[in-house]
């Protein structure tokens, strides 16, 4: 597999701060069906540090699935642990999970920021050359190492939406194998817009609506 996922993630940004998630999403691995079936980590975190700190931490057994909950914020993570597994059929698992946790989360409280990561590994030998011919002008001529980082926004509901894309030419160890290769870091947020927040539909639309730009064919465009 020459462009692979390295994984995801999904954050929800809470209108509130929650005083004790433990009590108010205490049953969310029921109501995802138990997927996060390694013992949970339960973290006395005091109020005097940074909201965004996690008190629980969520696994699965598997080391695939991960979530974090911190007073302002739910992290939800896709890890990939099968080298066969295709890029579509992460996805389409990672979106399905997402869409139960939206549902979850908006019983509970009030979301007003999301953010949608993927981070992926694509196998290219002459990496820097690549980014070169791609992105830059001869000026670079020479160069072992390139990376470029840039947002473009855009409105979609009322929301200000940017795409971020951070490229760069790396070499990554799989396997105990060292390859070179170009890492490709995607992140689509919102930003905050005061006095809204999101209902189920608005954020389910936006989520299928910009979930295919993490795909396999989206992220290969960028790097070829």
């Amino acid at each position: 597999m020459k462009t692979k996922i390295l994984n995801l993630q999904f954050a929800f940004f809470l209108r509130d701060i929650v005083e004790r998630p433990d009590i108010d999403f205490g049953d969310l691995n029921a109501k995802m069906l138990n997927v996060f079936d390694a013992m949970p980590q339960m973290i006395p975190t005091p109020r005097e540090l940074p909201p965004e700190v996690p008190v629980i931490i969520l696994r699965s057994s598997s080391g695939i699935y991960g979530c974090n909950i911190s007073r302002s914020r739910i992290d939800f993570t896709l890890e990939r642990t099968d080298e066969n597994k295709s890029n579509t059929d992460i996805l389409k698992d990672f979106n399905a999970k997402v869409s139960g946790l939206i549902k979850y989360i908006l019983e509970k409280q009030e979301i007003v920021r999301f953010g949608m990561v993927a981070r992926y590994f694509h196998k290219d030998n002459t990496a820097s050359r690549t980014l070169r011919n791609k992105y830059f002008t001869n000026a670079i001529d020479g160069s072992e190492e390139l990376s470029l980082r840039y947002n473009k926004q855009s409105e979609s509901f009322g929301y200000k939406i940017n795409d971020i894309l951070e490229i760069s030419s790396v070499e990554a160890v799989t396997n105990g194998v060292a390859e070179k290769g170009i890492l490709v870091l995607r992140d689509i947020n919102n930003n905050l817009k005061h006095g809204t927040h999101f209902d189920l539909e608005t954020l389910s639309k936006i989520s299928q609506k910009y979930a295919p730009r993490l795909s396999e064919a989206e992220v290969e465009g960028l790097v070829k």
